[in-house]
């Protein structure tokens, strides 16, 4: 797989304005990583102008722009009756260890996290909850001076960092809990990820939290649980199976009451296979998108042209493995500035999966008076600006019309062109899941760049 480092941007337009206008839609719910949504375009909105720049705010006339249409937004989807407690396994398979069916949680349970960050702990559903292991150390006033007995209870484990929210992050799901935190069948841990694992176990000796809290020293057991620097949660049931995963804490309570009303039936859980065999050739079947474009050059499915910058204003981004989103825009442009939170939303939602890189023909002279003029300030972008003054990146894609947007995945290719108010998350997550199968291919199955231990 060739190597591409491109630059992302999203919707590249500093913005000094509270909210984004009516037609850019937020609220990026974690997409389901179970499968590949099929391939749609979004519907088609309504025409309006792009913007032309304008020659008193760029240092050389540009072309008539055609037209760009911002997206309709989409009505938002009912809420999820609850989920029914899975069927238990009948006795005559309680000597065969099996993977548990697993049911969906209802909307309302479900926790907002990355893409990355759901695939991870939603590979364990249905798979015994992997053993602690000798890098675990217990620690706390509260916690017992080894690991608690585990068997026979509903377990609810949620990682954190002691050095942003600290246990916190625990004592919310305990008190979420109620009366469940106390109920000897019930056990809540927290688990501290391996970060300055020796000032953070001095720190949580003193604790008091009413959770069973643990430091993972080496990152072993993060690693098999899923868990990284977002923290996450899963809820195992009586048989040691994990349940659920990535919930809020009102979900992690329900969940619970709903494991404990089961029935009890012997069974064994299937422990989690170690996949050690080569990395999968089969091919990534990315979304495909047919909708007419103007303003720029049809390059969807195609390799991208090189993205060349002549100058950072803000931090270079790292696109290693992400999908790289580019935002063609100007200062002097009013759609390209009122489309900034919208591509600050996406930058911040989709940060460990996607660059977002807004890219400018403005000299720095003519972008730091566009942003006087227009009372913006450079960390009004929440993602990487660049200025492509001799307008190589700009020329490749054939830009004419602004605001621009190109979404290209990691092997270098465009996946998705148009305009910033149709982006998405019915657009950005499947090329996003797509997109961590193809990086997931190019190491041996079983590895992750993402792991603590190495």
């Amino acid at each position: 797989m060739r190597s591409f480092r491109p630059l992302v941007s999203m919707i590249v337009i500093g913005c000094v304005i509270q909210a984004a206008p009516a037609q850019y839609g937020g609220g990026f719910a974690p997409p389901k990583p179970s499968g590949t949504p099929p391939a749609a375009d979004p519907p088609a909105p309504d025409p309006t102008p792009s913007m032309e720049p304008d020659p008193s705010e760029v240092e050389e006339p540009q072309a008539p722009p055609s037209k760009v249409a911002p997206a309709t937004p989409t009505a938002p989807a009912s809420p999820a009756a609850p989920a029914s407690p899975t069927s238990p396994t009948s006795p005559d398979a309680k000597s065969q260890p099996t993977r548990v069916e697993c049911t969906a949680p209802p909307k309302g349970w479900i926790a907002r996290l990355n893409p990355e960050d759901r695939t991870a702990i939603e590979a364990g559903l249905g798979y015994a909850l992997p053993p602690r292991t000798p890098q675990v150390v217990w620690v706390g006033e509260h916690a017992t001076a080894s690991e608690p007995h585990l068997a026979g209870t509903i377990v609810v484990i949620q990682s954190f960092d002691s050095n942003s929210n600290g246990s916190s992050t625990v004592d919310k799901l305990v008190s979420a809990l109620g009366d469940l935190a106390t109920d000897p069948r019930v056990v809540v841990i927290g688990v501290q990820i391996p970060i300055k694992v020796e000032a953070t176990t001095k720190r949580l000796a003193k604790s008091t939290s009413k959770a069973n809290l643990c430091v993972d020293q080496d990152g072993s057991w993060c690693d098999a649980l899923g868990a990284f620097k977002k923290p996450i949660n899963i809820v195992v049931d009586r048989n040691g199976a994990i349940r659920y995963a990535g919930l809020t804490e009102k979900g992690v309570a329900a969940a619970a009451k709903l494991l404990l009303d089961e029935p009890v039936v012997a069974r064994t859980p299937l422990a989690r296979p170690v996949e050690t065999a080569s990395a999968s050739t089969t091919p990534v079947a990315f979304p495909t998108f047919t909708s007419p474009l103007n303003g720029c050059t049809d390059l969807r499915g195609k390799a991208s042209p090189p993205l060349v910058v002549d100058q950072w204003i803000t931090a270079k981004p790292n696109n290693d493995g992400k999908v790289t989103l580019v935002d063609f825009f100007f200062t002097g442009c009013p759609p390209c500035r009122a489309a900034i939170p919208h591509l600050n939303e996406i930058a911040s939602h989709y940060k460990d999966s996607v660059a977002v890189v807004g890219v400018s023909f403005e000299t720095k002279s003519t972008f730091e008076e566009g942003l006087r003029k227009h009372r913006l300030k450079e960390n009004d972008f929440k993602y990487s600006i660049g200025l492509d003054t001799s307008r190589r990146t700009i020329g490749g894609f054939g830009v004419s019309s602004y605001p621009s947007i190109a979404i290209i995945s990691s092997d270098g290719v465009v996946r998705w062109q148009g305009h910033p108010s149709a982006l998405t998350p019915a657009v950005i997550d499947p090329i996003v899941l797509a997109n961590q199968q193809l990086a997931a291919q190019s190491q041996p199955v079983g590895d992750t760049t993402r792991g603590w231990a190495k």
